[in-house]
């Protein structure tokens, strides 16, 4: 705790008691809000009895004390509420939204970000300039942008990061090619590719492996693995602690420099006003310990609710709603070995499932979730289509076992699903698939760890398991479709899938890129089936209701929000 002296002739001391109430809890968990008010209203007496002390105290002083400043109208801290623990921040690498909820736009920001509309907005450029066979793309960068680590963002950094980006990133390696960003000045850099392409600023706006700018020797600094574990960024938040199972916890960049205008803020994109000196991302481990935070004031906001507690807060003027459709929750086969490598098999598998059946297994209310074929989302009504839709939802037992027979898996073979516990939705689904594979007399394992296991086992040991569930937000592209990426979880290598998308990248007639895709959706529904899409879930969250700002695209957008006091 620091003091606040003001001198005086006798040599009274004038403590900052608002010091004091700012550190009260030194441990991150916070009392519930009534108490917290209760604590100020004792702090607010103490301070206004000890002004006058001098008065009183028989020591005269020929300085008048400098003026109380004002009251703050926004609260000082935010604490959010998360289902389960990321296991990095590295969002270059790191697909899970809870990763993303806690650096995309605070801690880290890109040379594009996307508006709420998905168009491309300059961030930490000023502005791009494209040739006009769509091959060189020139960004001129913004100047005097500091790093956390106080170093300023220069044309250097930005190639490395968005090099790295690019070769860990398979579906921009397939937009781009061979190509790679180079420096022109110290603030500008180029990527010149072989083939035109008009949507590279949507991937580097959108893909779900974030296209952040890291300073160049934390890229360098990168693991075998191919992670960094230093997290910083240019954003108005910086990494302070991570208290393992427990809390993240940012907090506010002074350094941080907005650009656009002060309220002007859209999707991702646009003037960020840092509200909070301190932001905590918690881990609470289950839902009914988020819910009864969130009515005790010990979280301010969670999307992590299911359905059966919607009701609860939304008749509540004390809370704020904020929902969107927002997930699309699937099947992935493991394409690279054992079952999930069996085409015919994967065919057997959408014939069976009722994804009804599934869906509502996860969420106990048909108001959460909607059935229908599109990979696309049809906020994404450029490429959203039915195509393929007969082999959608089939719930066809007999057509299940016609095919399993025909990919050699009898009642002695044992299907693995791969599942997270602490996802509580997933789990779900995957009950409801075992029960509809038992119900034909087929064997269906669940293997089941916490999420970091999860992650592990579904990345680096495929032997283990023939699928996994996860779900995936709206892309503008249906080349950023992490599902359909040769080198993600599932390892989608159809020849036909990687030809397709890589035409699709390079087609500058939106109308024949259009039909091109419409054809691999029929053909992935019909013959590859590289995933089975159960349907799109409404995704919910909770505020307070003094809460302003907070918004769902794609997953919860907080920036910019603020708790009004």
């Amino acid at each position: 705790m620091t003091d606040t002296k003001t001198p005086s002739s006798c040599g009274c001391v004038w403590q900052d008691f608002t010091s004091l109430g700012a550190n009260w809890n030194l441990i991150p968990e916070r009392e519930p809000q009534r108490k917290v008010t209760l604590v100020k209203k004792h702090l607010a007496l103490v301070l206004s009895i000890l002004l006058l002390i001098p008065l009183f105290s028989g020591c005269s002083s020929s300085e008048t004390p400098e003026p109380q400043t004002e009251p703050r109208l926004y609260d000082s801290r935010l604490n959010i509420a998360l289902t389960g623990a990321p296991t990095n921040l590295d969002i270059v690498v790191n697909t899970a939204d809870d990763s993303s909820v806690i650096a995309y736009g605070s801690i880290f920001e890109q040379l594009v970000a996307l508006n709420n509309k998905s168009e491309p907005v300059p961030e930490l450029c000023t502005h791009w300039e494209i040739s006009d066979d769509s091959r060189v793309y020139t960004y001129y960068l913004r100047k005097g942008i500091k790093f956390h680590n106080g170093k300023e963002m220069k044309a250097a950094d930005v190639v490395a990061s968005m090099n790295r980006w690019i070769d860990q990133a398979a579906n921009a390696q397939s937009l781009v090619g061979d190509a790679r960003f180079e420096e022109v000045d110290e603030y500008t850099v180029r990527i010149t590719m072989e083939h035109g392409t008009p949507y590279l600023n949507l991937m580097i706006g959108g893909l779900g492996q974030h296209a952040v700018i890291m300073p160049a020797e934390i890229v360098e600094s990168a693991g075998q693995d191919g992670v960094v574990t230093e997290y910083i960024g240019t954003g108005p938040y910086k990494f302070d602690q991570w208290a393992e199972n427990q809390y993240v916890k940012l907090v506010k960049f002074e350094d941080y420099q907005p650009y656009g205008t002060e309220g002007d803020y859209s999707g991702w994109a646009g003037y960020k006003g840092a509200y909070y000196d301190e932001v905590y991302f918690y881990f609470p481990g289950d839902v009914a310990t988020i819910a009864a935070g969130i009515q005790t004031g010990e979280y301010d906001a969670s999307t992590g609710l299911t359905a059966d507690y919607f009701n609860t807060f939304a008749n509540n003027s004390d809370y704020k709603i904020i929902e969107a459709e927002a997930d699309l929750p699937a099947l992935i086969f493991n394409k690279k070995e054992g079952w999930g490598a069996n085409a015919k098999f994967r065919q057997a598998m959408a014939a069976l499932l009722d994804c009804n059946d599934i869906m509502y297994g996860a969420h106990g209310d048909e108001r959460f979730y909607n059935l229908y074929s599109s990979y696309m989302f049809k906020s994404q009504a450029t490429w959203y289509t039915e195509a393929g839709s007969e082999y959608y939802n089939q719930a066809n037992p007999e057509k299940a076992k016609t095919l399993f027979a025909e990919a050699g898996f009898t009642d002695q073979d044992t299907f693995i699903l791969l599942c997270a516990s602490d996802s509580q939705d997933f789990y779900n689904m995957a009950i409801v698939i075992q029960s509809q594979m038992r119900e034909i007399g087929m064997k269906c394992e669940l293997l089941v760890y916490d999420w970091a296991t999860f992650v592990d086992v579904r990345n680096n040991q495929p032997d283990k398991y023939h699928a996994f569930i996860t779900s995936f937000s709206a892309k503008v592209l249906p080349n950023m479709n992490l599902f359909l990426s040769p080198s993600w979880a599932g390892w989608c290598t159809d020849p036909r899938i990687v030809d397709d998308l890589a035409r699709i990248g390079s087609e500058t007639d939106l109308a024949a890129a259009q039909q091109i895709w419409y054809a691999l959706q029929e053909y992935m529904w019909a013959e590859s089936v590289p995933i089975i899409k159960f349907g799109n879930s409404m995704v919910w969250g909770v505020t307070t209701s003094k809460m302003e700002g907070a918004e769902i695209f794609e997953r919860l957008v907080w920036v910019n929000s603020r708790i009004n006091n």
